[in-house]
């Protein structure tokens, strides 16, 4: 789902509140700068976001499009979402270079029939941590459906789901969600501690019609980085890697990647139009902010390089974040 943001809001109010007033710290940048900054020729002199992307890139969490572009009005995928922040946590945690590389074996996912037959993820579909209907479903819960077509008039009680060679788990169908001879929907429960190592959600795809991580992609180690991170089953993160980013997709991977260490509140102000706690956690930290002088969030709304940006130097500076009048 792709949507543009309201034209009458300008790049000014996706970045800022309308009466926000600077955090009063002085503190050094959480990351210390790694190259020399030159100017990129598509960035104003003075431009709201100029500092923004200098930091960024300064620390090398942030690359330009070209040796000489930004592109700061670029959108941004869900894919660069994750990545980028990756990064970002990758380089707080005390680590230099790149992602770590993902095991070779990594992504391989197979469901077994009780009669041996074998599938492969391309086969099935992921609901995220919803049934039909919209029904949530217990923490740790998920579904997966296969297609009709592939049983051949078969209807099995239950499958058997291997993830990475080495993790395996039983799949019960969900009688009351499975549409006979249309798809057939199977459960499964997996631990947090497995969840981290082999996230089912990123071995598994995640919509039919739609493209989740794969293996090989340029995305992966940043993907699988982030899910394996402590707290990420129960982080919103995007299903659906490229499409564009929205605002609720960037508080969803902050949040993960900052913790509460990094979240000091500088006001105890709530977005107008959302009680997400991720969102109002980065909101009052003075890492995100409203789109108007009501503080309506807009989490729909997409991104920018230039708003995320001006995202990450704000996590990165304390002295770049702003308050909202509480």
């Amino acid at each position: 789902m792709k949507r543009t943001l309201c034209a009458i809001l300008s790049a000014v109010f996706l970045s800022m509140l309308a009466i926000p007033c600077a955090a009063a710290d002085t503190a050094a940048p959480l990351l210390a700068a790694e190259r020399t900054y030159t100017p990129f020729s598509d960035i104003p002199a003075g431009a709201w976001y100029a500092d923004a992307v200098k930091l960024c890139y300064e620390t090398g969490v942030f690359n330009g499009t070209s040796d000489t572009a930004f592109s700061p009005q670029a959108g941004l995928t869900n894919a660069q979402l994750e990545v980028l922040a990756a990064r970002v946590k990758w380089r707080l945690e005390g680590n230099t270079g790149d992602l770590p590389a993902v095991a070779a074996d990594t992504g391989a996912v197979s469901i077994t029939l009780p009669d041996g037959t074998v599938y492969d993820a391309a086969s099935f579909v992921q609901v995220n941590n919803t049934g039909l209907g919209g029904a949530a479903i217990p923490r740790g819960d998920f579904i997966i459906t296969l297609a009709g077509d592939y049983l051949d008039g078969k209807s099995p009680t239950y499958v058997t789901v291997t993830v990475d060679g080495s993790l395996t788990f039983r799949a019960n169908q969900d009688r009351a969600n499975s549409y006979d001879p249309l798809f057939y929907m199977y459960r499964y429960h997996i631990q947090e501690a497995d969840y981290g190592a082999h996230d089912p959600m990123v071995r598994i795809n995640t919509f039919s019609d739609s493209d989740g991580a794969s293996a090989g992609a340029w995305y992966w180690s940043g993907d699988c980085y982030l899910r394996s991170l402590p707290g990420a089953m129960d982080a919103a993160l995007p299903d659906t890697l490229t499409e564009q980013a929205t605002r609720y997709d960037a508080a969803a991977v902050m949040a993960l990647i900052a913790g509460e260490d990094l979240l000091a509140p500088l006001s105890s102000a709530v977005p107008a139009d959302t009680d997400r706690a991720d969102v109002t956690a980065l909101y009052q930290a003075g890492i995100l902010t409203g789109t108007d002088d009501q503080g309506t969030f807009n989490g729909k709304g997409t991104l920018t390089r230039a708003q995320f940006a001006v995202i990450l130097a704000r996590l990165l500076d304390p002295a770049q974040r702003v308050s909202a009048e509480g």
